[in-house]
């Protein structure tokens, strides 16, 4: 393996997005997606994966790696789709034709089916095209769950007398399971009432397909609200399960573009006393590229004259020949440049709502892992060692150990609007990160959907000291993410410790702690009302980011691990016919629900019965 090639894949995130491998040319030479993008990449220079031909010629091609986070997998797969139509990647030779393209198909049959095509043959509303099947396969099927479209095959058409008629039942009952568990509203009793709720699922579902995810939401909430007020609390509660379905499965994704014209998302970030741009470009509706820099600022211009000087490179020379919206978060009061731009046919908004704003979000998402990706490069090539965590120290007033390691410690939490909230533990050790140290706590203090980040801050801090008093050892330094009031939820959760141990805190040596928020990087220290703030670009305070940025960092993704695992969990469980014992069979047997999609008919008659093997196919689970 390439010196530089091991470096990139050391600092790729683990999480999902979109890899593009680039030649000495620069030239992009593969473009591919992953949920695990450091998994991914390195899985082509470990050995170990056995590689064609053409794979094999790709890997000595290539000389440096680029890549994009995203939200989810989904996601990532439109993005690649989007990036591959744009560069058409010499490697790239299976995405070229379009044959490996998926469109999800809302039929115009009297009773609409929602089923995924690789043609865009006969009438219906297509979405897409998407560029895997697998992932199609699973919205598919999150999506019939969360509006309650049928998934059956029956098959409808008017009789002589012109009235609605079921024609072919696919061998099922009337109304069958699905009805009964409230997967479906059954249009095929073809009374009117479940008719014309059907038909409102399929209007909300394309409407939900086409952006309008807010809109569906506060119809959905509206009916609700009317449920409960009439007291009919089984169908308000049908729906409000229906709307926590619809935020879950995020349907509506930024890589699509929902922002149906030609745009630039521009962000300017000052991070680690550097500054840093990045732009998403939108063409056509779709997003065809994510670009990000580090802005050379050697006259220590203010961020405004640096955010305008920016700006003003890169569109006031160029020509564009439709009319394009730049949409930035931060404002420029640089009345020239304002003047330019306009005689140049680009227009500027600063969008706080809707998909607009969801793309400045994941401009800002991407400007950050490319500031923390130039960082992680620049310490790299500095020499940051024990001796750098000794100073900080000496510096908050703390006793240096004087043998052995000195070993710092951060904590952090995450969580999805109070749910699945977790916890990450970092390490330095001596002056290097120590991944083998790193912890994962799942909070379970909080009830489902509270957010207290002070409790779950309490708890980790309570089960360390637990931990530290059993093992009888304990870091150097404990440092959280958060302000004063994380750092006094942290000292709670020690002295419970404690005090379930009867121990005094007087005679066990206990580790120091502090506390660094976020926007002004001041350190707090307990009993201490005056905040400490090291030098910006001074070694100890770099260290102290890279330790926070890392528990943030591993936080996420953890936090987005069980939140995709549970879901995935969930989806198994909602299916008719498949009790404990099967699921367990099935999960021991393939290992995950990814895996039953790509399990061939044959593997799975062996654990599934047909009637089982009928109701993943119905739910587009397998095809």
């Amino acid at each position: 393996m390439k010196h530089e090639i091991k470096h990139t894949i050391v600092r790729l995130p683990r999480t999902p997005g979109v890899y593009l491998m680039k030649s000495a040319r620069n030239t992009i030479i593969y473009v591919g997606k992953s949920v695990n993008l450091r998994s991914r990449v390195a899985s082509y220079f470990s050995g170990k994966t056995a590689l064609n031909f053409a794979k094999k010629i790709m890997v000595d091609a290539i000389v440096d790696i680029d890549w994009i986070e995203t939200k989810n997998e989904t996601e990532a797969l439109i993005l690649e789709t989007n990036l591959i139509k744009k560069h058409k990647p010499k490697f790239n030779v299976l995405m070229k034709d379009d044959k490996n393209l998926a469109y999800i198909r809302v039929t115009n049959d009297p009773v609409p089916e929602v089923v995924k095509t690789r043609r865009k043959t006969g009438g219906g509303a297509y979405f897409g095209p998407y560029a895997a099947g697998v992932s199609v396969t699973e919205a598919l099927s999150a999506l019939r769950k969360a509006f309650r479209i049928r998934a059956c095959r029956m098959k409808f058409a008017k009789n002589e007398a012109g009235d609605l008629a079921v024609t072919a039942k696919a061998g099922r009952s009337i109304p069958c399971l699905d009805y009964y568990i409230g997967l479906c509203p059954a249009p095929c009793t073809l009374e009117p009432e479940k008719l014309g709720e059907h038909a409102d699922n399929i209007r909300r579902l394309k409407e939900f397909m086409r952006g309008n995810a807010p809109g569906v939401i506060r119809e959905l909430q509206e009916k609700m609200q009317m449920h409960a007020k009439n007291k009919r609390f089984e169908e308000a509660a049908k729906l409000r399960d229906q709307i926590t379905s619809l935020k879950n499965i995020g349907a509506k994704q930024v890589a699509r573009g929902a922002v149906g014209e030609n745009a630039d998302a521009v962000i300017f970030l000052e991070k680690y006393s550097r500054a840093f741009a990045c732009t998403v470009s939108v063409r056509d509706g779709n997003v065809v590229g994510v670009e990000s820099s580090e802005i050379e600022n050697p006259l220590a211009e203010n961020a405004d004259i640096l955010f305008s000087s920016y700006l003003a490179r890169r569109y006031v020379s160029s020509e564009f020949s439709k009319k394009l919206t730049l949409l930035l978060r931060m404002k420029t009061e640089d009345a020239s440049l304002l003047t330019l731009l306009e005689t140049h046919r680009i227009e500027i908004e600063y969008p706080t709502l809707g998909s607009k704003k969801d793309l400045l979000d994941f401009a800002y998402a991407n400007a950050l892992s490319f500031a923390y990706k130039q960082e992680m490069a620049s310490l790299s090539a500095k020499t940051i060692s024990r001796a750098t965590m000794a100073s900080i120290l000496d510096t908050l007033g703390y006793a240096t150990p004087k043998r052995g390691e000195i070993l710092f410690e951060c904590v952090d939490i995450s969580h999805t609007s109070g749910r699945y909230t977790v916890a990450s533990r970092s390490v330095i050790a001596n002056g290097k990160t120590d991944p083998s140290r790193y912890r994962k706590y799942h909070i379970r203090s909080l009830a489902d959907g509270a957010i207290d980040d002070f409790a779950s801050i309490k708890e980790v801090l309570h089960r360390r000291t637990l931990e530290g008093l059993e093992q009888e050892k304990f870091p150097t330094l404990i440092l959280i993410d958060g302000g004063k009031g994380q750092l006094s939820h942290a000292m709670e959760g020690i002295q419970t410790a404690c005090r379930e141990r009867a121990i005094s805190p007087k005679d066990v040596r206990l580790p120091h702690l502090a506390s660094i928020a976020k926007r002004e990087e001041e350190i707090f220290l307990p009993w201490q009302s005056e905040s400490f703030i090291f030098d910006r670009g001074s070694q100890e305070l770099m260290l102290l980011q890279k330790l926070r940025d890392e528990a943030h960092r591993f936080a996420i993704d953890f936090g987005r691990k069980t939140r995709s695992k549970a879901m995935k969990k969930n989806l198994l469980e909602e299916l008719p016919g498949f009790g404990p014992a099967t699921r367990k069979k099935l999960l021991s047997t393939l290992g995950s629900i990814e895996a039953i999609a790509t399990t061939d008919g044959t593997t799975l008659k062996k654990i599934l019965s047909r009637r089982q093997i009928e109701i993943l196919r119905d739910h587009g689970i397998i095809e």
